[in-house]
């Protein structure tokens, strides 16, 4: 065991000399003899004016360090940026031998910084210099005037900032930054990762400390600074953040931040970021992102993509309350792709790929910043707005009962702005709209497209055009803010629509039926539905071809109202439910909501039908009157009548509001039946008088005509008796002139 009790001499040996050498160090070797070598360092390697009013101390304890108390740092002759309550250094023993210090570990507690920018944007933290501002970071080198630096040699085992305080203050923004944190890199060498390690506690609020908002974040990452190439990586990036603050949907919000790479290049001012993954109310979004010229002119591209979500989780999670919708399966799954590119002047994304439940849409976006503007254009298919919009009761009695509980919400409603006038008057841009196979309100729409413009208050649609129903449909808009008061301009057509399948699909209505075909210009001013309403001008053109009025037989109606004033008996039972017809005109003019038709006419093989009256959208009221004529002979065999009442012009009244059932309102005017058979009848009595008067002329005229003729038969021949005497003398006289002129000449 000899060799035991030698090693334990050797031991003790050892110990003893050390602990005389820290003796001999801290009692010989004077620390503040190093104050103006830290302070000569510190201006000649980074700019960086130390103040240094305490005493530099020995420390024992965990190990060998010199410790400095009340000391502040400032940017060349700057105020003072920032103040430290106490400052550790952990150094190396030998070189303390021959006079200089070899740190080791760096702790700097209770940092206090206070960074400020200006309302013109200079930040504090910069270098004021006879009439421009450089980095303190970046002082010119000895052949530049650049802004390169040179990073000094760095060789510690531990870098430590405990309970740093920062206060950032942007007067630009109004917004205020308060950082509380300790971070840690352990094995601190130039072109080697450092494990790093941060905690903070982060509270952002208006420059009086008024809405704040919290976050709590753990940091950790693979720090490496390369010196020769001017360059920082951050590798294995794990972030976790906590935020809370009042003015959020949900306090607090979590999310979770991975990062493989992060790349910073300061000569090419280059950044890079790849692996990026984030986990936030059970989103998970990856991309990766590339920053240049990120000191002078940024510049960006980026590739963002979100798995497969619910949308309806994340506003659970947000405390946002969805609205009651017709389908509870929505809002389930959505993901959403996107590729960006852009700087300080503008920014790109194309493509866009969004898909919710069973619709995607792909977009491309242009965004000018300045001035704002943009340019978008979206295409996409299978929507089905009915979807996502409040269920429809399936009952008359549950539709009675709905509207009669929600005629204050109504009321309510109509009492209130529709236009967001200022957010119209701040828009500035183009957008493109086309997409395949929509629903809304029940409406199959095989086509939606739509371009509008948005500039200078006003927003122009030219054109909408939905193709549906066999037809097409197109409008063309305007909306015009500029003024006190939105006025709006409107110039619909419809080509061929199918009016029949349209009016159920939309209204459960069966009405009519035919190929409609429309045309016309409106106008109205206003911003609420009342004002809209009231003052609706203009004038519409409705063509409907080979169709029919469904559920009401003008016919039948006709024949009622003759049946009933003969006191006859009519089979109803006789007649088609339909009224068919070739054409329907109806030219409609309006005027402050009021709606007149003086010129419909309605053709088929057996109804002629004309009609005028006033259909008031203000009141939902109409008073309106119909003149049904039965032409031709190919009357309805059911009908009692004679061919007598044949185009003759009867009139259908309808009055009451039309919300009701259309065909309820309207009956036959019993008045007006007997008016219309009491003007045929003066009509035939009238005819039949001037028959008997025609004849009676025409009887003299024949017996005059005859004396005439026996009259002018006598003088005929008179004339001929006296043109034969005159022959007759003509002839005497010239026998008896001839005599004489014989005598005379013989």
């Amino acid at each position: 065991m000899v060799w035991v009790k030698r090693l334990g001499l050797l031991l003790a040996a050892l110990v003893v000399l050390i602990v005389a050498a820290i003796i001999y160090v801290v009692v010989f070797v004077d620390p503040n003899q190093f104050k103006g070598e830290l302070q000569k360092i510190a201006k000649e390697k980074a700019n960086v004016t130390l103040r240094m009013d305490g005493d530099i101390a020995w420390s024992i304890y965990p190990q060998i360090g010199l410790s400095l108390e009340n000391f502040g740092v400032a940017l060349g002759s700057d105020p003072e940026l920032m103040s430290f309550s106490k400052a550790e250094f952990g150094v190396q023993l030998m070189p303390l031998f021959q006079q200089r210090i070899a740190v080791d570990t760096v702790r700097l507690v209770d940092l206090k910084a206070n960074l400020k920018v200006d309302k013109n944007g200079q930040p504090n933290w910069q270098v004021q210099t006879a009439g421009t501002t450089t980095t303190s970071e970046a002082p010119a080198t000895e052949t530049g005037g650049d802004n390169s630096f040179t990073i000094p040699d760095i060789a510690l085992d531990e870098l430590a900032l405990v309970n740093a305080h920062i206060i950032y203050e942007d007067e630009r923004t109004g917004m205020r930054s308060d950082v509380v944190s300790n971070v840690t890199f352990n094995d601190v060498r130039l072109d080697d990762a450092w494990p790093m390690k941060l905690d903070a506690k982060i509270t952002q609020s208006n420059l009086d400390g008024s809405n704040p908002m919290t976050a709590d974040v753990d940091f950790g990452a693979d720090f490496t600074l390369f010196a020769e190439r001017q360059s920082a990586s951050l590798a294995n990036l794990a972030l976790n953040a906590s935020v809370s603050g009042a003015s959020l949907p949900a306090s607090p919000l979590s999310m979770k931040m991975n990062v493989a790479q992060l790349d910073f290049d300061l000569p090419q001012e280059n950044a890079s970021l790849e692996g990026l993954s984030i986990n936030t109310l059970g989103m998970n979004i990856k991309g990766q992102i590339n920053a240049f010229q990120v000191l002078s002119a940024p510049e960006f591209n980026a590739v963002l993509d979100v798995a497969e979500f619910s949308p309806k989780e994340v506003m659970s999670k947000l405390n946002i309350a969805l609205p009651e919708m017709a389908d509870d399966s929505v809002l389930q799954k959505a993901s959403l792709n996107i590729a960006a590119e852009g700087s300080t002047d503008s920014i790109k994304a194309q493509p866009i790929s969004i898909n919710f439940d069973d619709t995607s849409i792909e977009a491309n976006a242009l965004l000018n910043l300045s001035p704002l503007n943009w340019d978008i254009e979206i295409a996409g298919k299978n929507l089905d707005v009915d979807r996502y919009l409040p269920p429809v009761s399936e009952t008359a009695a549950s539709n009675s009962t709905a509207s009669s509980g929600s005629s204050a919400q109504q009321a309510n409603a109509a009492a209130q702005d529709l236009i967001p006038v200022d957010l119209v008057r701040s828009l500035n841009g183009h957008v493109g709209i086309a997409f395949d196979n929509v629903k809304v309100k029940n409406l199959q729409l095989d086509k939606v497209e739509l371009d509008s413009t948005q500039t200078n208050g006003k927003v122009r649609i030219a054109p909408a055009q939905v193709t549906l129903y066999d037809g097409v449909a197109k409008l063309q808009a305007q909306l015009d803010v500029t003024g006190s008061t939105p006025r709006i301009n409107v110039s619909p057509s419809i080509d061929s629509v199918e009016i029949l399948p349209l009016m159920k699909d939309f209204m459960a209505l069966e009405k009519i039926r035919g190929a409609t075909n429309l045309t016309g210009d409106l106008s109205t001013r206003g911003n609420r539905i009342d004002d809209l309403i009231a003052n609706l001008n203009g004038d519409l053109l409705v063509n409907i071809k080979d169709g029919a009025l469904i559920g009401t037989n003008y016919t039948k109606m006709v024949c009622k109202g003759i049946a009933l004033m003969r006191t006859e008996t009519l089979n109803e039972a006789a007649f088609h439910a339909d009224t068919p017809f070739e054409t329907m005109r109806i030219p409609a003019k309006i005027v402050n909501g009021q709606v007149s038709t003086p010129g419909l006419r309605m053709q088929s093989l057996t109804l002629g039908v004309t009609g005028d009256g006033v259909i008031s959208l203000p009141t939902n009221s109409l008073d309106y009157k119909t003149y049904v004529s039965l032409v031709g002979s190919g009357l309805d065999a059911s009908c009692a009548v004679n061919e007598d009442v044949a185009n003759v012009q009867f009139p259908i009244v309808c009055k009451g509001n039309f919300m009701d059932d259309a065909a309820g309102l309207c009956r036959p005017d019993v008045k007006g039946f007997v008016k219309a058979f009491a003007d045929k009848e003066l009509d035939q009595a009238k005819a039949a008088a001037q028959a008997k008067l025609d004849a009676e002329k025409a009887r003299a005229q024949e017996k005059l005509d005859a004396e005439k003729a026996r009259a002018q038969e006598k003088l005929d021949a008179e004339k001929a008796r006296l043109e034969e005497k005159k022959d007759e003398a003509k002839q005497e006289l010239q026998d008896k002139l001839k005599s004489k002129l014989n005598n005379i000449f013989n």
